[in-house]
């Protein structure tokens, strides 16, 4: 009887470890989401998002739909922190709906 008294009183030990863990596991993964998850300002998925996604709207017929696309890809590439392949993407959508990319300098002359 004393031995399954004792192991009953571990219980509450080994709960603590297993909450413990996961609480720090949890903000492990907190701490290494993506940057854009995590509200980050970088350029490619900010000005230059917006900006394909204009292009994209403006943009005619069958155009219109691959320009999409390639900004769907690019968001969700951004969501996953690849902001270089995201760039890509958005740049070809400006191309494919005939816009050229607003610079910075360009933006912050308006």
């Amino acid at each position: 009887m004393t031995n399954q008294l004792s192991s009953f009183r571990r219980f509450p030990t080994a709960f603590a470890i297993v909450a413990g863990s996961a609480l720090a596991f949890g903000g492990l993964m907190a701490s290494t989401s993506p940057a854009y998850a995590q509200g980050s300002a970088d350029y490619r998925c900010t000005g230059l998002a917006d900006q394909a996604n204009t292009a994209a709207d403006s943009a005619q017929g069958g155009k219109q739909a691959s320009a999409k696309r390639f900004v769907a890809t690019g968001k969700k590439l951004c969501e996953a922190g690849n902001e270089r392949a995201a760039a890509k993407q958005f740049r070809a959508a400006l191309k494919v709906a005939g816009v050229d990319e607003a610079t910075d300098s360009q933006v912050a002359s308006r």
